[in-house]
């Protein structure tokens, strides 16, 4: 039986509580739950990203904690730590480095603080006793996970070969530590598995701060793993396709910065190196690799990407705000904000995407300087559509994806076809139906059954007779191709820098082979 409270009110300054019982089936049987990708638009670009960035996510910032993580796979190999005292290690010495990081590293710095540190000052543990919130849970942990950041950086540190993991446990990879970076940790580790909290200040934990104005044992090492190099040099065939490939992308972003020096970003410096102009076929190092061409597909592909997520953030936002959010408002919603005329003239007025050598040109940034909303996704979908036409081989084959999904840039191609000497307002209200099909069609594919016989459903947007409700609204941003972390990366371990002058460091330069 299920117990029910209820306030039953008696009078004017009386207040009681009864309980009301009723039958098990009372209980809530759905359970909604906000989803992730509600359209599912994404998964051709992370699947392209995840095979040309091994080794690095969207949520790995530090160099330091992959250094971290392979000392502690050491010590945890060496002495044979089962799984339960991995973690209580790791929790350990994440909060040792937050609590370094608190006490020498500022806060206005560009590289910024270590993982923990704002729970650390909501926790405020004392003085020599900061462990005790990664031996807590709940609201007293420094952390919700219960392996806490090392659940960012576990499939990272495994493809990079620094750590593996043997029933949870924690084990040499495929890269033994060094011993320079043993003896770096040490004293960290020894204070994570002995004592209560750290003793600070301590020159030699000091050290492990992620401010250091000289550089540290770790870096050395990991620029070599990160380059696939050994004392300075590349040898292929003593690497894995994923190294090569991560060294081939660190080659292509280093190169990218050298020709771009003005771009005000990593990401644009990259898509100007690889996906627009000349520079992908007549630079030596660009045109002989081949991951220079895949990656044009992946940097033009995330466009279409972007727009269906902004358009779709949109449509929510839209039935959020409405008052009967019923199909048809949504159809009059979105062809109030799109222009008269044919789909044919208003493509007609579409910048090219290529120039005179049939060179892609970066026809979606020109839109995106006079963002009109809805005008400019639609235009950025059927830009999308159009580049089917010019682009040929790999590139080609990693814009479109492995196989053909729904909203893809073919599918929005056929429509195109369909729609070009009917008004843009039907290719809007046509829009409408597609993303309302394809939520409903990815939400049922997300339905989880638990074990108390409850079912999540993995939506923002429902509806109920006719009528469209959403619990909140959808992130309109765009997903990110980890050339970012890639790059702050390299950064921090000394084979780039964020100055023009200076785009590739000497040691930069001897191990990713890029000329001055």
């Amino acid at each position: 039986m299920t117990s029910v409270p209820i306030d039953a009110l008696t009078g004017p300054a009386t207040d009681s509580r009864s309980i009301v019982e009723g039958p098990d089936w009372c209980e809530p049987g759905l359970l909604a739950r906000a989803g992730r990708y509600p359209l599912a638009v994404e998964a051709p670009v992370m699947a392209a990203v995840d095979m040309l960035v091994p080794g690095v996510s969207t949520v790995t910032r530090y160099a330091r904690y992959y250094s971290l993580y392979w000392a502690l796979a050491a010590h945890a190999d060496r002495v044979d730590l089962d799984r339960d005292a991995c973690r209580r290690l790791v929790r350990r010495a994440e909060v040792g480095m937050a609590r370094i990081s608190q006490e020498y590293d500022e806060s206005d710095h560009p590289r910024g603080l270590a993982h923990g540190v704002d729970a650390l000052a909501r926790l405020v543990p004392d003085g020599g006793n900061e462990f005790s919130v990664a031996d807590a849970s709940g609201a007293r942990s420094y952390s919700p996970r219960s392996w806490g950041f090392w659940s960012q950086y576990n499939g990272p540190s495994v493809a990079l070969g620094t750590v593996a993991v043997d029933g949870g446990a924690l084990r040499i990879g495929r890269h033994h530590c060094p011993p320079q970076i043993t003896e770096m940790y040490a004293p960290l580790i020894e204070a994570a598995e002995r004592r209560p909290g750290l003793s600070l200040p301590s020159a030699a934990l000091g050290r492990l701060s992620l401010q250091q104005d000289e550089d540290t044992p770790d870096l050395k090492p990991l620029s070599e793993v990160f380059t696939a190099t050994v004392d300075g040099r590349h040898t292929p065939e003593a690497w894995t396709g994923d190294d090569r490939t991560r060294r081939a992308t660190l080659r292509i972003l280093a190169r990218s910065w050298q020709l771009n020096p003005d771009a005000e970003t990593w990401l644009e410096a990259f898509a100007s190196g690889v996906a627009y102009g000349s520079a992908a076929r007549e630079d030596p190092l660009l045109a002989g690799e081949e991951r220079t061409a895949a990656w044009r597909g992946v940097v033009l592909r995330h466009h279409s990407v972007g727009a269906w997520r902004h358009l779709w953030a949109a449509l929510v936002n839209e039935v959020r705000d409405a008052e009967n959010a019923s199909r048809g408002h949504l159809h009059e919603w979105i062809a109030g904000q799109l222009p008269g005329g044919s789909v044919a003239d208003f493509e007609a007025g579409l910048p090219s995407v290529v120039d005179g050598h049939g060179d892609p040109v970066p026809a979606e940034d020109a839109l995106f300087g006079d963002d009109a909303g809805v005008v400019t996704d639609v235009a950025l979908l059927l830009l999308g559509a159009r580049r089917l036409d010019s682009l040929t081989g790999l590139t080609l084959r990693t814009f479109k994806g492995r196989r053909p999904t729904y909203l893809d840039p073919t599918w929005v191609a056929q429509l195109q076809r369909e729609f070009a000497q009917r008004p843009v307002a039907e290719l809007g209200r046509r829009l409408v139906d597609d993303m309302l099909a394809q939520s409903r069609r990815v939400a049922l594919r997300k339905v989880a059954f638990n074990p108390d016989g409850t079912i999540s459903l993995f939506s923002r947007l429902h509806e109920r007779n006719g009528v469209y409700f959403a619990d909140s609204s959808e992130g309109s941003g765009n997903i990110g191709l980890r050339v970012h972390q890639l790059a702050e990366m390299a950064v921090q371990v000394g084979l780039l820098t964020p100055e023009r002058e200076e785009p590739v460091t000497p040691w930069g330069r001897q191990l990713l082979e890029v000329t001055a």
